[in-house]
């Protein structure tokens, strides 16, 4: 019995070559990439009585080569890695963009059109075939060479007639489609694996749109916008800093007797005449700089879902006019309202994601910041100046977002909905804000945005005692409101070789077009968003 085994397997060692000989290689190349990740492309042929697997491929080409099958999920189609691609007998498979493919990740240097790179196929019989194929934008349509295994010199051997035979009942896993490109591939695939080597996966950087990752992948990000605002305005109309000194105001809230009497009233009574209280303010602000900076860190739980842990720092400065023409500066910073939210995909196509998603922020900044102002010394600074709202507040948003070839777009609307009066008494107004936007993608590594954004607040609800609404006009909880409609222009960058490959950074510019302020209030003039992640 021994030497019956023996006798076995001298013979499949002499005679596996000629196995390899029944598989042969057509149609093969490289997808053209200026990337760091690409795809491969063959088709197999199998012209023996048994079925084969092929369950590895090797090239020195790239730091890893992996199989890897286009897999349909509830939201379409998934990229997942496989361990091996069945080549059933008297059959051919194609490996595709829709189906089976070969993928190469972190290529060592930059491709060129027409380059032959090396290429290793094992196969589950034990046997292997080496071959070189083509650098190719496209599909050469031209017969490859087909090795027998275990040899790099081989002699390339035509079809056979029986292949010619097999085309016309070939076996092709995938959906027809050979020119989707799959050199923009994530290392570990997923839903979004068209887009996680593109500037413009993640949206403008005035916004955080909603991304699925691989589940348990996470991203660390970093978030700066600034705004500059200067100029007093009431509606949609300018004002003067000195005019609004000295221009006097009412107070909605108080009517004071004038001490007159109408002795005439049908009622046979006397009624008092009532007359608003006027007043001036003691300063206004002239101009100021608001300031946040926020990290955060976001990570998908599922295919559906993906949560994340927000830390704002705000830093707000501000300069103040007082009626005898005094000019002091005003300040506050601190940790602003801490947030946790979640995303949920509701819809997803082989170019589009619907998100809606719900978040909570935490009354973790503070509403009892002070600072110097003048004529009053060390007093609490206005509403518009506290780092936080001192309540819990409901952060829903509704998000879309699409790609195709060169272009992506998006909308996003979201509010701030507050809960509750805080320990002063009192609730900032809620916030509601639109946003859509398109992307050209310029290069895989730079994508050019232009975005419009419309936000409405509106006006507080109670006040805080300890800020007189008569000083200045930020002390008013009714003149906080107003609505505002933005501009901007940015660019988003991908790192995508050497130390810092896969990092994501980006800048926008933007200023008003339409504002309409429940003055007076410092008008925005310009704004500047910033933003640089990282997914690991």
């Amino acid at each position: 019995m021994k030497l019956k085994k023996i006798i076995i397997s001298i013979f499949i060692l002499l005679f596996s070559p000629l196995i390899a000989r029944d598989i042969n290689i057509t149609n093969a190349y490289l997808k053209y990439t200026n990337g760091s990740n690409s795809a491969i492309y063959l088709t197999i042929s199998n012209v023996s009585n048994k079925d084969i697997k092929l369950i590895q491929s090797i090239s020195d080409v790239a730091n890893r080569v992996e199989l890897y099958d286009m897999q349909k999920s509830e939201y379409g189609k998934k990229m997942v890695p496989v361990a091996e691609i069945p080549i059933p007998k008297k059959k051919s498979v194609t490996l595709s963009p829709q189906g089976f493919h070969i993928m190469v990740f972190g290529i060592k240097s930059q491709l060129k059109l027409k380059e032959m790179i090396p290429l290793r196929l094992v196969f589950s019989d034990g046997s292997e075939i080496e071959i070189k194929i083509p650098v190719e934008s496209s599909s050469p349509n031209a017969i490859q060479n087909s090795n027998p295994p275990f040899t790099k010199d081989s002699n390339s051997k035509p079809p056979t007639s029986t292949e010619d035979e097999m085309k016309d009942h070939q076996f092709t896993n995938g959906d027809g489609n050979e020119e989707e490109d799959h050199s923009n591939h994530d290392e570990h695939g997923n839903g979004d694996h068209h887009s996680h080597h593109r500037a413009d996966m993640i949206g403008p950087a005035g916004i955080m749109n909603p991304h699925i990752h691989e589940k348990g992948k996470w991203m660390i990000d970093y978030r700066y916008m600034g705004m500059k605002m200067w100029g007093l305005q009431s509606g949609t109309k300018g004002l003067s800093d000195l005019g609004t000194l000295y221009f006097p105001y009412t107070d909605p809230t108080v009517a004071m007797p004038t001490g007159s009497l109408i002795t005439s009233s049908p009622i046979g009574t006397t009624i008092p005449t009532l007359s608003q209280n006027k007043y001036n303010y003691m300063s206004v602000p002239t101009d100021m700089v608001m300031e946040m900076n926020m990290a955060s860190v976001m990570t998908s739980i599922s295919d559906r879902w993906m949560i994340m842990f927000m830390v704002p720092v705000v830093k707000n400065r501000m300069t103040m006019l007082s009626s005898n023409f005094d000019r002091a500066p005003m300040s506050s910073a601190g940790i602003g309202d801490v947030s946790v939210s979640a995303a949920y995909r509701l819809i997803k196509t082989d170019h589009q994601n619907f998100f809606t998603g719900m978040g909570i922020s935490m009354p973790t900044g503070s509403i009892d910041e002070r600072d110097n102002m003048p004529m009053m010394g060390k007093q609490k600074v206005p509403y518009n100046m506290l780092p936080g709202t001192g309540t819990y507040n409901l952060l829903p948003q509704l998000s879309y977002n699409g790609q195709y070839d060169r272009f992506s777009w998006g909308v996003l609307s979201q509010a701030n909905l507050r809960m509750g009066k805080n320990d002063n008494n009192y609730k900032f107004g809620n916030r509601y804000e639109i946003s859509s936007w398109i992307s050209y993608l310029l290069f895989d590594s730079m994508s050019f945005s232009f975005r419009v954004a419309k936000q409405r607040w509106l006006n507080l609800q109670g006040l805080d005692a300890t800020l007189d609404p008569k000083m200045d006009p930020q002390n008013d909880p009714y003149r906080q409101g107003g609505m505002r409609s933005d501009w901007f222009v940015g660019l988003n960058f991908l790192v995508t070789k050497g130390m810092l490959s896969g990092i994501r950074f980006g800048f926008e510019y933007g200023r008003p077009f339409h504002q309409n302020l429940n003055g007076p209030q410092l008008a925005t003039r310009e704004l500047f968003n910033v933003f640089a992640s990282y997914s690991f």
